[in-house]
Formats: C-alpha cells, sequence, structure tokens
C-alpha cells in the first residue's frame, strides 16, 4: 500500500526490511546498499521510553546536516509542531502494534520559512522489547535541498499520513466436503 506513494530510497528500505523481518535469505536479489549511497545517511532510530518520549537513538549525518546539530537523546517528536505530534506518534505506534512499515510526509521549514517536502517511513525492529521498542526510520527529502540556502530545519507540518495495511483479523472459513 505505502509503497506506491513512496520514494524510491523507502521503497528500497521498506523492500530490505521485509526481506530481512520475513527471515528471507535471499538478500542478493534485493536492493544493496550501494545501489542508494545517500539512504545510509539518512536512517535513524527511534525508541519509546515513556508515554510521550520517543528518542533518538542513532541518527545519520545527512539527517544531522539538514538540521544543523546533533539530534542523538532527543525526543523526535519535539522535532514536530504541538498539533502534529499526536499524528506522528500514531503512525510509529499503528508501525509498532501493526508489525509493518507506516509512512508520513511533511513540510520541513527553517526558521526564515524556506521549505522541502520531505517523507519519513517508520518499520519496527524488535517485536520481543515490548516496554522500549525501537524503529528503524529514514527520512527522505522529496524537493531540493538547496532550496534550504543551508539554513537548518526546525520545524515540520503534516501533509500526509500513510498507515500500514492492516492484518486481517475476519474469521477464516474452511469448507471440507
Amino acid at each position: 500500500m505505502i509503497e506506491l506513494k513512496a520514494h524510491p530510497n523507502t521503497r528500497a528500505i521498506i523492500e530490505a526490511w521485509k526481506r530481512l523481518s520475513w527471515g528471507d535469505s535471499q538478500l542478493v536479489d534485493g536492493p544493496m546498499a550501494q545501489d542508494y549511497p545517500d539512504v545510509v545517511s539518512r536512517l535513524f532510530i527511534v525508541q519509546r521510553t515513556d508515554v510521550e518520549d520517543y528518542s533518538l537513538r542513532m541518527v545519520g549525518a545527512g539527517i544531522q546536516e539538514l538540521f544543523g546539530r546533533e539530534l542523538v537523546e532527543h525526543n523526535f517528536l519535539s522535532l514536530w509542531t504541538t498539533s502534529d505530534r499526536l499524528i506522528i506518534k500514531t503512525a510509529m505506534e499503528t508501525a509498532l502494534s501493526c508489525g509493518s512499515p507506516s509512512l508520513i510526509q511533511a513540510t520541513a521549514q527553517t526558521l526564515d520559512g524556506r521549505n522541502i517536502d520531505i517523507e519519513v517511513s517508520f518499520s519496527p525492529l524488535d517485536s520481543g522489547n515490548k516496554q522500549r521498542p525501537r524503529l528503524l526510520c529514514l527520512y527522505q527529502t522529496l524537493s531540493d535541498e538547496s532550496a534550504l540556502k543551508g539554513r537548518p530545519i526546525c520545524r515540520h507540518f503534516i501533509t500526509g499520513m500513510f498507515p500500514p495495511k492492516p492484518k486481517s483479523t475476519a474469521p477464516i472459513l474452511r469448507v471440507v466436503s
């Protein structure tokens, strides 16, 4: 579902996540890191440490360059407007509860009002850690970063959310004759 709307880098990360989480040993058939050289610097890991605290545990250099500062140990929700924080939390929690990636699209803005379009994917990492679950995330720019003129991003405004496809909970009927 979200793969159809996502940037090619985001689709590559989601496909790699699917192969790894489903235990597919055919990793040579999918995208490789060298095919997407700018992806690694845009990866980050978020860990839920409290009800309203989603701490950034690892943040790629490309993201920190866009923000102009170190982001490790910051609450990921603090990067969003107050009105959008519930939607971001919902996107992360939905990915965790469904065990499948979710995606948000947004506008990133500098203090002087310069904008770029971005998308962020959230893919659950460890299903066994219910108290402090982690998400592998990708911060992907969708428009030209030069529009920021070197200014750091300071806030985001959500433009769309694409939750994971819900797992079927319908009863399965099996007819035996």
